[in-house]
């Protein structure tokens, strides 16, 4: 075998791990997003039960609220440089952007009431936190 086949074989070696350690690095991407984001959501569960069991200041939570808003809205910004080149990974990154859209919402909507009303239903959190979860898990059980 020829030193030109040798280098032509250890060339699309090369370009295949490339391929794959791309993706990887994509997904690796999506799961740091969503882990970032069940993390202001609990966080946030979180600081408004401690309010509610008065172990906690409306300062305080309101910060904390305030804060895992911003946290979860960074990592919805972190997913725009994630480049797809598959199906599969047009789909996991579609559904890690509309788990992590709900996050943000459920975020700012628990953000804002509490600022109106000094109470918050973590029902809202709890159940975009479930779904940040399920797509998480999928992501992880796919590597």
């Amino acid at each position: 075998m020829g030193v030109w086949a040798r280098l032509a074989g250890l060339v699309f070696f090369l370009v295949l791990l490339s391929g794959c350690s791309q993706q990887s690095s994509a997904t690796d991407d999506l799961i740091h997003a969503l882990t970032e984001t069940h993390s202001a959501l609990a966080s946030s569960i979180l600081a408004i039960e401690l309010y509610d069991q008065q172990r906690s200041t409306q300062a305080v939570t309101d910060t904390v609220l305030g804060d895992m808003a911003k946290q979860a809205v960074d990592a919805e910004s972190a997913l725009e440089p994630v480049k797809v080149d598959s199906e599969q990974l047009k789909s996991d990154r579609d559904a890690a952007l509309a788990a992590i859209q709900s996050g943000v919402a459920a975020l700012f909507t628990s953000r804002d009431n509490f600022s109106q009303r000094g109470a918050v239903d973590t029902a809202g959190l709890e159940s975009a936190d479930q779904q940040v979860n399920d797509v998480l898990n999928q992501l992880r059980g796919s590597r």
